[in-house]
């Protein structure tokens, strides 16, 4: 008589292959989850490296048209007040460029208060405020010229501070600020000239024509 297969014997193959089919679906199916959730990862980072470059982006221009308008504007405030400081009367041109300038300034803050971060917010009304307090001192006949020059000062040291955290904020070098608050502090301008006096460092006035 020959010999008879165990009944349980083809059983237990066809649970084995069974298992091996449901083994395999499973690590496969694990592989598929694994590469969609990279694939996300990855597509999520690549979104937020382009959001934050439009950030960048933004808030660079953002910066730099605040900064050229109130570069402007401190050109004419230093002609304006070298006028009434010397005795004389503010003409129609003055006056007119005068009331331009500061709305000018007015307008190029939204865009900063908008995207900057807190902490550069913070400063614009420092820097802004006192060349808005100064362009009314100008635009008031009948001003006391006394205080044109502490108004000045404060304007230029709060965009100096400003101007050096909006570097910072863009990856750019920056000026140090804390010297500002010395007795005697040491200044580099705009332009790159050192002098004694953090009044005069920023936004030189151009020429009187």
């Amino acid at each position: 008589m020959g010999s008879q297969v165990p009944v349980w014997i083809p059983i237990v193959v066809a649970l084995l292959g069974l298992a091996g089919v449901i083994l395999t679906q499973v690590l496969s199916g694990r592989r598929e989850t694994r590469r969609m959730a990279e694939d996300a990862a990855r597509e999520e980072r690549r979104w937020q490296r382009e959001r934050e470059a439009r950030t960048h982006e933004t808030r660079a221009d953002a910066y730099a048209q605040l900064m050229g308008v109130l570069e402007a504007f401190d050109g004419v405030l230093f002609q304006a007040r070298a006028v009434v400081e010397a005795g004389g009367d503010l003409d129609e041109h003055h006056l007119a460029e005068l009331r331009e300038v500061r709305s000018e300034a007015q307008h190029a803050l939204g865009p900063v208060v908008l995207h900057a971060p807190e902490a550069v917010r913070r400063l614009v009304s420092d820097a802004t405020l006192p060349r808005m307090r100064l362009a009314a001192m100008l635009l008031d006949p009948g001003g006391d010229s006394a205080k044109l020059r502490p108004a000045w000062d404060a304007g230029q040291r709060g965009y100096r501070v400003m101007r050096a955290r909006m570097r910072a904020d863009l990856g750019f070098d920056a000026e140090p600020v804390d010297e500002l608050y010395g007795t005697q502090p040491t200044v580099v301008s705009s332009s790159s000239e050192s002098t004694s006096d953090p009044a005069d460092t920023t936004s030189l006035p151009p020429p009187t024509r």
